[in-house]
């Protein structure tokens, strides 16, 4: 068997030794594609970042998967167990030990030879780089006592490749989340015999069909390979920005493609819910309170009907027999015409406006349950409209975490927006000439999603530089606010008049993590770009 040289995540190699001494290698990952009997050179470069000279050692290994994290570990060659057949006793290095100036780089040149009977599909290697030579003694582990870093290789040789893979579970880790925020699990099968990396995304929909988020898989990353033969398990976590309409069943789509020789898509959904357990009980409780008075009123107008009709509500309830009597015929609204007609007649009776207010004041008195129940059902209706056009808002703020190998990485709905507005924009990618003017934050705050990624690109556009777009979807802020530090006023006066007359704020107090100038979104701005 293979003698286990190290297990490492499949990220970009840099190594510190408890602070004395930095080593990194540049690029992390090769790919490519090659045919048997083809040969071709390339180079790993090392870098030097102390202010000393070290010496390294160069050796190659070759890498297979190992559990469903993204990690790997890396396999000494043995050519009596491999028979030429690994990718690493394809490889060769010309130069096995080197040396590296201060805070220099080497290039190690490599040279790849595939064999005449290199069998078809992925191969996978690494150029290690150490302190030590993993070579002196081939079957004791060094890691632990040099400092290694890696530049993999990953290979596809032509021939019988298959690529063929299939998302094998995808879940919420929760069933039920009070708050809009859910983690989710993806785990996707290579069954093919060269690596693959699934591109796609997960979208996340609430019980309308409203779209509340979209989680990007591997859209821009060189390490979201799935090796031959293995499971890999991407983790992502999606925080929404909270409403009450969107409480209820929500379902996440997610939709992959991978292959090179041709496009092939895997799917598959889940859904969980969003249920805000103390705000729901108090709504059922309203609920039932609003339904328990107007069937107490409907009995009371019922009442009244019956009197107004020269029935007793009593008789009536018990159905006696009694003799026939001449019964009024009255309307449904006869009570609320009656009610009318009188106070018409005590206002014809009034003099003056004092009098005519404290008649109108005593008629509410005398029928306050009419007026009350009246107006409930009126906010009731109210209420429903206004659930109805929150819940047919078409875009809300989000962010998305996703966990790459061990690293999170924060990406949020203002970032995608921007994304899609530049793809979207011929002219976002034009030459614009810079301005020379302090570095840019923008923070969205007007609740309204994209408007933070609509300023970017004007701003953009018109030479200023932008360094970090955000949204706080916790505020829904009506005004755009540029807030700077005292020093930058004049520049700040400037950036207002590219933003329709923004209101300035001088604050000396900003945080050292934002820039000198950060202008917060208000729902203003969307006038401004309509």
């Amino acid at each position: 068997m293979l003698g286990v040289i190290a297990g490492l995540a499949l990220l970009p190699s840099q190594v510190s030794a408890q602070g004395t001494l930095t080593l990194s290698v540049s690029p992390t990952l090769f790919e490519m594609s090659g045919s048997p009997e083809q040969s071709w050179t390339s180079t790993v470069k090392v870098i030097n970042s102390n202010k000393f000279e070290i010496r390294v050692f160069a050796d190659v290994v070759n890498f297979a998967p190992q559990g469903e994290a993204g990690q790997g570990k890396f396999l000494s060659v043995l050519e009596t167990e491999t028979d030429g057949q690994t990718l690493a006793e394809w490889i060769s290095l010309k130069d096995k030990e080197i040396i590296i100036p201060p805070e220099q780089s080497v290039q190690v040149p490599f040279t790849i030879h595939v064999p005449e009977d290199a069998p078809p599909g992925g191969h996978f290697a690494a150029v290690m780089i150490g302190t030590k030579s993993l070579s002196d003694e081939p079957n004791k582990m060094k890691v632990e006592t040099s400092q290694v870093v890696s530049s993999l290789i990953f290979l596809r040789v032509a021939g019988d490749v298959i690529e063929k893979g299939a998302i094998r579970e995808f879940r919420s880790t929760k069933a039920i989340s009070e708050t809009p925020e859910v983690s989710f699990e993806l785990r996707f099968e290579n069954k093919g015999n060269v690596h693959i990396q699934p591109q796609g995304d997960i979208k996340i929909f609430n019980m309308w069909g409203q779209e509340r988020g979209v989680i990007p898989v591997n859209r821009s990353t060189m390490f979201g390979n799935v090796l031959p033969e293995s499971i890999r398990k991407y983790n992502f976590t999606w925080s929404g920005q909270w409403s009450l309409a969107d409480m209820g069943r929500y379902t996440a789509v997610a939709t992959l493609a991978y292959g090179e020789d041709s496009r092939q898509f895997a799917d598959s959904e889940t859904a969980f819910w969003v249920i805000p357990w103390k705000i729901l009980g108090l709504i059922i409780l309203i609920l039932g309170g609003f339904v328990a008075l107007v069937s107490w009123a409907i009995k009371l107008y019922i009442r009244k009907m019956l009197a107004m009709a020269g029935v007793s509500p009593e008789l009536h309830a018990l159905k006696q027999n009694v003799q026939p009597v001449r019964r009024a015929k009255v309307s449904v609204v006869a009570p609320i015409e009656a009610g009318i007609l009188d106070l018409r007649s005590q206002l014809r009776q009034t003099e003056t406006w004092h009098d005519w207010l404290k008649t109108l004041s005593k008629f509410i008195s005398l029928n306050k349950v009419f007026f009350v129940v009246s107006t409930t059902v009126v906010v009731f209706v109210v209420l429903i409209f206004v659930y109805i056009k929150s819940a047919s808002v078409e875009n809300r703020s989000y962010e998305v975490t996703i966990d790459a190998a061990g690293s999170e990485v924060k990406i949020t709905s203002e970032q995608l927006a921007y994304d899609e507005l530049v793809k979207l924009d011929l002219s976002a990618n034009s030459n614009v000439q810079v301005k020379e003017f302090p570095l840019i934050s923008i923070v969205n705050q007007s609740g309204v999603n994209g408007l933070g990624a609509e300023l970017q690109l004007k701003l953009e556009k018109e030479g200023f530089t932008i360094t970090d777009l955000d949204n706080d979807f916790s505020l829904e802020e009506n005004n755009t606010v540029i807030v700077f530090s005292p020093e930058f006023a004049d520049e700040a006066l400037e950036l207002s008049k590219h933003i329709d007359g923004s209101l300035l704020s001088a604050y000396s107090d900003i945080s050292e993590e934002r820039t000198p100038i950060v202008v917060f979104v208000g729902k203003d701005f969307k006038n401004g770009v309509e």
